[in-house]
């Protein structure tokens, strides 16, 4: 097994031997205007699985965002406001793991470390990156007063740029961890 990195603009891995593509995508992250939201870019891919379960949250409006990206300017045959592609590859002959938002299965011949729902924080507040909460997470005894720090949100979907179908709008993100 090996290294993972992810390819930004383009739907394939470089044509390099010994990489492979573990699978490609949207390019995804926080809206430039919102000050919260993941601080991290993502690639997501073009099958996204429904989380099986809702989650609450104190108010209706509680979520992270999650958006597609677009292109600020015209280079080659890209054109401003176009969508950013990206592909997620894998190097050969090395250990490595990767979270995958949007699903809550490993590709093909990866192990699943663990599946959850993708987390950031609220739009409203300032960045944090998108973290992959696990589905059935733990608190820490004693800790149930109101200190703030870092916050963590459920992250929902924005369509527009993140193309609907086959992602929805407004809808709760998934994730999973896997190895190889």
């Amino acid at each position: 097994s090996g290294p993972t990195f992810t390819i930004w603009g383009k739907n394939a891995c470089p044509n390099v031997n010994g990489t492979e593509m573990v699978y490609n995508g949207f390019t995804g992250g926080k809206s430039y205007s919102e000050k919260g939201g993941g601080a991290n870019t993502l690639c997501l891919p073009h099958n996204p699985e429904k989380l099986p379960y809702g989650i609450s949250v104190i108010d209706g409006d509680d979520f992270g965002h999650l958006y597609g990206a677009e292109y600020q300017f015209s280079v080659h045959r890209v054109h401003i406001q176009e969508d950013v592609p990206c592909a997620v590859c894998r190097v050969k002959m090395a250990s490595s793991s990767i979270m995958i938002p949007g699903k809550h299965s490993c590709p093909t011949y990866w192990r699943k470390q663990y599946s959850g729902f993708l987390t950031a924080s609220w739009h409203e507040y300032e960045s944090t990156e998108y973290l992959c909460l696990d589905d059935d997470p733990d608190f820490i005894e004693g800790s149930r007063r109101d200190d703030n720090g870092r916050l963590f949100y459920p992250v929902k979907t924005v369509c527009g740029s993140l193309p609907c179908p086959p992602y929805e709008n407004n809808v709760l993100v998934g994730c999973v961890v896997c190895s190889k």
